[in-house]
């Protein structure tokens, strides 16, 4: 009989609580600036795109965004008057995501995103120069190079001691989980479900061809020996086309 009184208790507040949501919900849904609010929504919703795939490579998507009506409501209320600053919105996930299709290779960011980014081998000249104006790059490091206080994101790159550099990056919250791809390591990575990338190649040789045909989304890895005054030359062009240079995890990241 007690286990049916209490259960009965349970039951009966369930149903209060549940009831007392609706009713607030209705009551709030007849409030007028909760009504403004769900009439514009539409107007400021912007669609997610899709990751593209062609063959073994992706070009990660771009998340979109929605209102979030009751949040936006909450957030303008002691205002009691509509104010799109106020907003607060939702992401929406691309259909075609880079989350799901981790298995493929990233070349390249969405270009929409205006970015570019850098992968640096370890070269003090040019390390030096990138912290020194203060230049977004991420770092090949191996346990040789490694250092945690350095302004890099840092990248795995020690392939007779993955295990120990993994364990290091990881316990210093280091870790961006992004593999270059290469035959030593793309094995490895996949197994730890890493971001596989391949950038484009920055040396002596390649840099007018790379100069010249400087793309929004480019991921460019900086070769140890490569000429300084090169490298600044392609930072006036980035420069000059207006493109954003940030680190590889953001570039690739479906956030806006």
């Amino acid at each position: 009989m007690k286990f049916f009184k209490y259960f009965g208790v349970c039951a009966i507040m369930v149903f209060s609580f549940y009831y007392t949501d609706q009713i607030a919900n209705f009551v709030l849904e007849k409030n007028e600036l909760y009504q403004k609010i769900a009439r514009v929504k539409d107007d400021y919703q912007i669609s997610s795109v899709s990751a593209v795939i062609e063959d073994k490579y992706i070009t990660p998507g771009l998340n979109g965004s929605k209102v979030n009506v009751k949040n936006s409501y909450y957030n303008m209320k002691n205002l009691d008057l509509f104010n799109e600053y106020y907003l607060v919105f939702d992401e929406i996930k691309p259909q075609v995501s880079l989350e799901e299709h981790k298995d493929k290779i990233i070349r390249k960011g969405n270009p929409a995103k205006n970015n570019i980014a850098f992968i640096l081998e370890n070269d003090e000249k040019i390390k030096t120069y990138f912290q020194d104006k203060n230049i977004p790059a991420d770092l090949l490091v191996t346990l040789d190079n490694y250092d945690s206080k350095g302004n890099f994101e840092l990248i795995n790159n020690d392939y007779g001691n993955y295990e120990k550099m993994e364990s290091l990056l990881n316990n210093a919250n280091l870790n961006v989980n992004l593999c270059l791809v290469n035959s030593s390591l793309e094995t490895i990575c996949r197994d730890q479900n890493k971001y596989l990338i391949e950038p484009l190649i920055l040396n002596n040789t390649t840099f007018l061809n790379i100069k010249n045909n400087l793309n929004k989304g480019d991921i460019i890895l900086i070769k140890k020996g490569t000429n300084l005054d090169n490298i600044k030359l392609l930072l006036d062009n980035i420069t000059f086309k207006d493109i954003t240079i940030t680190t590889v995890k953001n570039l690739i990241s479906e956030s806006k």
